[in-house]
């Protein structure tokens, strides 16, 4: 047995047992934090960041953000690695001695790094398979997966002998890579909601026993569609450069990977931002890191019995929610679900646009073309929102066409650079 299977099935294993053995809340956050103050303790302070911190709780560490990271990236992992060592590494082959170098899409207009051990790579992909395919020991799958940039993680999926994994790179064009998914005949589909729609919508005989959607926002009208067409529930995949964060079940509920990252919320409540710690790193350290996503926690328990916290929905990214001027002269704040709901809610026909705030009080608002009569619809929609908010903005309404995005990701909602502070 080769090294990369024995490392991938024991992650496998442990995930499956873990699961098993930590049926209720009180638990798994009893075990986490067990395994979250070993962290602290032992591996946390050989990353130069962290190494007046040995044995300190994790309030004693600081908030640390994208910007923190990238400014000094040599102090946030143990080999003491520059960023722009990274970069070149990356640029090449992706490896830097022993470890593996990744990126984000810079869909935000910063990119940021990470890196990462061989082992660490099998433990990642081990972890997904038990949360994504616990069958997988029992069935083969063929598995396609679409995005914007491959990564050594997904390599460590066809060296593990249990998977036959194809990567299909949107940066080469979506159009382009429909009939090849098709004819890899993939059993399971992993890509960002605008590739499954239009495979959804592509005649072609693909017939996937599961669906994954990531690296978007996965929209209600989108989810409708693709299981309409697939016959199947899509269950998310939350991951980022900060690692594996979430995974839905077999009912299509997203659940966090508390048995891998700690979880803090900003602000508490039903809709916030986390801040993460994953205390199953051993190479670089993402400690009470910021991330820019809004999340809407949910309440409830899954029908799937879990102990790990659900999700209702991600409902997109903080840089994205819109900062309006109000009427009283205090900012109103409009997050992207909300007016994605707005915009979509105003016709059943609208099935995708584009909204962008460009300046304190303008916005614009954009349908595809045919949608003349839904783009007044769904104009007065968002300025009867806006309105009960507090602010009335200038709206500029217009059909045009909405090309899918070539090898970045789908944002419906955006926040423009010129919006202000």
């Amino acid at each position: 047995m080769s090294a990369a299977l024995l490392l991938t099935l024991s992650a496998f294993w442990r995930t499956r047992a873990r699961a098993a053995r930590l049926r209720t809340r009180s638990d798994l956050l009893r075990w986490q934090s067990q395994r979250l103050g070993r962290f602290l303790t032992r591996t946390a302070p050989r990353a130069a960041a962290f190494s007046h911190l040995s044995g300190h709780p994790l309030t004693d560490f600081p908030v640390m953000d994208k910007a923190d990271l990238m400014g000094a990236f040599h102090r946030y992992n143990i080999a003491g690695i520059t960023a722009d060592s990274a970069w070149s590494a990356y640029d090449q082959d992706g490896r830097i001695g022993r470890y593996s170098v990744g990126a984000s899409t810079g869909t935000s207009g910063n990119r940021g790094l990470y890196l990462v051990s061989d082992p660490e790579r099998y433990l990642w992909l081990g972890t997904l398979l038990a949360k994504a395919l616990p069958d997988m020991l029992s069935a083969r799958y063929r598995v396609a997966v679409m995005l914007p940039r491959s990564s050594r993680l997904y390599d460590a999926a066809n060296e593990s002998g249990r998977l036959a994994l194809k990567f299909f790179d949107l940066t080469d064009g979506l159009e382009n890579q429909l009939a090849s998914v098709a004819a890899f005949r993939p059993s399971v589909l992993v890509a960002p909601p605008h590739a499954l729609i239009a495979l959804a919508r592509a005649d072609l005989p693909l017939a996937p026993r599961q669906v994954f959607s990531g690296a978007e926002v996965l929209d209600p009208v989108d989810r409708r569609e693709i299981e309409a067409r697939f016959a199947v529930t899509v269950r998310e995949i939350y991951m980022a450069t900060e690692g594996l964060l979430g995974v839905a079940c077999s009912h299509g509920t997203l659940h966090l990977c508390e048995d891998c990252v700690a979880f803090e919320w900003e602000p508490e409540g039903e809709l916030a931002s986390p801040i993460i710690t994953d205390f199953t790193r051993r190479t670089q350290m993402m400690i009470r890191y910021r991330m820019n996503d809004l999340l809407r926690l949910s309440a409830e328990a899954c029908a799937c019995g879990s102990p790990l916290q659900a999700v209702s929905e991600i409902a997109g990214r903080c840089d994205d929610t819109f900062r309006l001027a109000g009427t009283d002269g205090n900012p109103v704040l409009v997050t992207p679900d909300v007016i994605r709901n707005a915009v979509v809610g105003a016709s059943r026909r609208i099935t995708d646009f584009r909204a962008a705030q460009l300046a304190p009080l303008r916005v614009s608002l954009t349908l595809p073309p045919g949608l003349d009569h839904e783009l007044v619809a769904a104009r007065d929609a968002l300025a009867a929102l806006f309105s009960r908010l507090g602010a009335s903005p200038e709206i500029l309404a217009a059909t045009a066409p909405l090309p899918a995005p070539q090898g970045g990701k789908l944002r419906r909602v955006i926040r423009g650079k010129g919006a202000g502070p």
